[in-house]
């Protein structure tokens, strides 16, 4: 090996962990713009500018405004499905996994997971209906979320915990609906929002259950998550 390939080989390591910091930075500043502004507020000038990098220096890494921005939704859908959709996966599938699901859901907000307003509520609603990548990649994410509501629904109703005369789809968009209902309400300064939102869950699976699930189960959310704990112990 000659003495320039080994100063390479030493060199490339430190290189490429710099140029991956640098990479992070870019697209956790993009991430923070887009959840406070929407994701046309991200632009090349605008991050080289805040980051105090060249634009050239800054374009070198993602190469186009689309490639930035789907990097940025990637990292959302990480964000996401590590916090809302992947802890659903360690409770049994049916009643409690739709509840899982809800929980995760408001409590991924109550922590701010992301840094502002809720990333794919506000970007769904831009992007729905709108063709190129960066649009169907929201979608996406927004189809996967169903699609989780729905199985939960469905296999609820097959362990007889839900009516199965409930319309599954429909069932899964008035949940969301309802837990779309309480991010406006705490965005609008309803700062207990969030319990109020699992209460109105709670009593909307209460309006569906079957006599599997003992009525006193819906007392309250804390006899809820009781009844769970006990019934998956």
């Amino acid at each position: 090996m000659s003495l320039s390939v080994r100063k390479r080989a030493k060199k490339g390591p430190k290189s490429l962990v710099k140029g991956k910091a640098t990479r992070d930075a870019v697209v956790a500043r993009a991430l923070e713009i887009a959840c406070k502004e929407g994701l046309a507020a991200i632009t090349i000038g605008r991050l080289a500018k805040e980051l105090r990098m060249s634009k050239s220096g800054l374009f070198a890494h993602f190469r186009s405004k689309e490639t930035l921005e789907l990097t940025t939704v990637e990292w959302a859908r990480e964000i996401f499905e590590q916090h809302v959709l992947l802890p659903s996966g360690s409770v049994p599938e049916g009643l409690e996994r739709l509840w899982k699901l809800c929980d995760s859901w408001l409590e991924h907000l109550e922590e701010r997971v992301f840094p502002g307003a809720y990333f794919f509520t506000g970007a769904f609603f831009v992007c729905a209906g709108q063709r190129g990548a960066v649009s169907r990649s929201i979608v996406q994410v927004m189809e996967e979320w169903m699609r989780a509501l729905k199985q939960a629904v469905k296999q609820a109703q097959k362990n007889e915990e839900i009516d199965p005369e409930a319309d599954t789809s429909w069932t899964a968009f008035e949940v969301n609906g309802l837990l779309l209902g309480a991010y406006w309400a705490h965005s609008m300064g309803k700062w207990w929002a969030w319990e109020d939102g699992r209460t109105t869950i709670l009593r909307k699976l209460q309006s569906l259950a079957t006599k599997e699930v003992p009525s006193k189960a819906f007392d309250s959310v804390g006899a809820f998550r009781k009844y769970l704990k006990k019934r998956s112990g």
